[in-house]
This record gives C-alpha cells, sequence and structure tokens, in this order.
C-alpha cells in the first residue's frame, strides 16, 4: 500500500508558523506607527500570500 499522508497535516503547521510570524510586523505597525512599518508590513502580507499559494500548489498537486 502506498498511501500519501493527508494534506491537512502540515498545512496546520504552516499556518500557525505564519500566525506566528505575522504578528511581527502587525506588533511594529501598533508600537511604531510610521509609514516605513507599514510598508514591511504589506510586503510581508504579500510574501506570506505568495508563500502560501506556493506551498499550497506543491502539497495539493496537479488535479489531472
Amino acid at each position: 500500500m502506498n498511501a500519501r499522508p493527508a494534506p491537512e497535516f502540515p498545512l496546520l503547521a504552516i499556518f500557525a508558523v505564519l500566525i506566528v510570524v505575522a504578528m511581527i510586523p502587525i506588533c511594529l505597525v501598533i508600537a511604531v506607527p510610521s509609514v516605513i512599518t507599514l510598508i514591511a508590513a504589506l510586503a510581508t502580507v504579500i510574501v506570506f500570500a505568495i508563500a502560501v499559494c506556493w506551498m499550497l500548489g506543491r502539497i495539493i498537486g496537479p488535479e489531472a
């Protein structure tokens, strides 16, 4: 039997790490509100969105 692990297992760890790391720019924007921290937080969100889409694509794979 060639059983593949369920894709949900690594997703939980990925999202947990992303939540913890996302707290850093959010806290910086609250603690030191400036344009630079806002741009850094926005860039972090964009990079995380791209990384999550890429990881989901690699984990789930092609549907064909």
